[in-house]
């Protein structure tokens, strides 16, 4: 339990990463190490090795009560219930992972947390809208590279989109170059080159981002990594989102205009990226 002056309450000051898992086996979590490691040196917080860290994730999933709603039919008068293995388990869920702030006389405290992942079949097959966010993204904030607990311009501005009937909305930095989702990065192609802001637009370094662009060289695509404008967005024939939850989500709608491409470029890349991971061991 956090203390009342942990600076996590009181501030929002900590850190958190979102990993996907599936059938208890958490992936690519060494990236989602790395960006936090980094953003614990940014914030000055203590962070283990790598394998201390991934020690505290799998001694949750193992004693969380996810085990527990996987008891079914096997009770019966004369036979106790029995806990699934992981092979038997057949479920996708996110893991969420924070180190609070602490305080001056208490240490960081861990904290783990799993809830459902919103997507659906019917998102891929047909993609999301999108709209173009009225308040900038500001691209200078030491905040918009790491994964802080102070969160609030991101509901905030995702909370303006969903009311306007999206579900996602993009940011413009104080340039007015595009530079990412509330909770996503962006791609998007034109005549067969996939392009997706820099860094210094004001994105954050996104895990499935990383992973999309290895995959486009794998797949000897041009990419372009940069600073874009509505205008050259306004001509992109596919768009598509990214991050750790949803993977690679099409788009069919920004604003009022329709997309002309749905699951062309971004089918490929999800099918490479699902090769990827295939052929990279993840951790139970």
């Amino acid at each position: 339990m956090l203390e009342p002056n942990d600076r996590l309450l009181l501030f929002g000051y900590g850190l958190f990463e979102t990993l996907k898992v599936r059938n208890l086996q958490m992936e690519v979590p060494w990236l989602h190490y790395e960006r936090m490691k980094q953003g614990a040196e940014q914030l000055s917080l203590p962070m283990p090795g790598y394998e201390e860290w991934l020690d505290g994730l799998k001694q949750y999933l193992q004693n969380s009560s996810f085990e527990i709603q996987n008891r079914t039919a096997h009770t019966t008068a004369n036979k106790p219930p029995r806990t699934k293995s992981a092979a038997e388990i057949n479920t996708t869920f996110a893991l969420r992972v924070t180190l609070s702030g602490g305080s001056f006389d208490t240490p960081p405290q861990w904290l783990y947390h799993r809830r459902p992942i919103p997507y659906t079949e019917e998102d891929y097959r047909v993609g999301i809208a999108v709209t173009i966010l009225s308040v900038p993204r500001n691209e200078h904030s030491p905040l918009v590279q790491i994964k802080s607990t102070n969160y609030m311009d991101n509901i905030l501005s995702k909370q303006d989109a969903e009311t306007k009937g999206f579900r996602e909305g993009i940011w413009l930095n104080t340039k007015g170059f595009l530079a990412e989702g509330t909770m996503s990065n962006l791609f998007f192609v034109r005549r067969g080159c996939l392009y997706t802001p820099s860094l210094s637009c004001g994105c954050l370094p996104g895990t499935r981002r990383q992973l999309v662009l290895e995959c486009a060289q794998r797949l000897g695509i041009a990419c372009v990594e940069g600073e874009f404008s509505l205008e050259s967005f306004a001509e992109a024939e596919e768009v598509f989102l990214t991050n750790s939850l949803m993977g690679i989500m099409p788009v069919c709608q920004v604003d009022e205009r329709r997309v002309p491409e749905i699951n062309f470029m971004g089918e490929a890349l999800r099918r490479e990226m699902d090769k990827l991971l295939g052929n990279r061991p993840n951790c139970c």
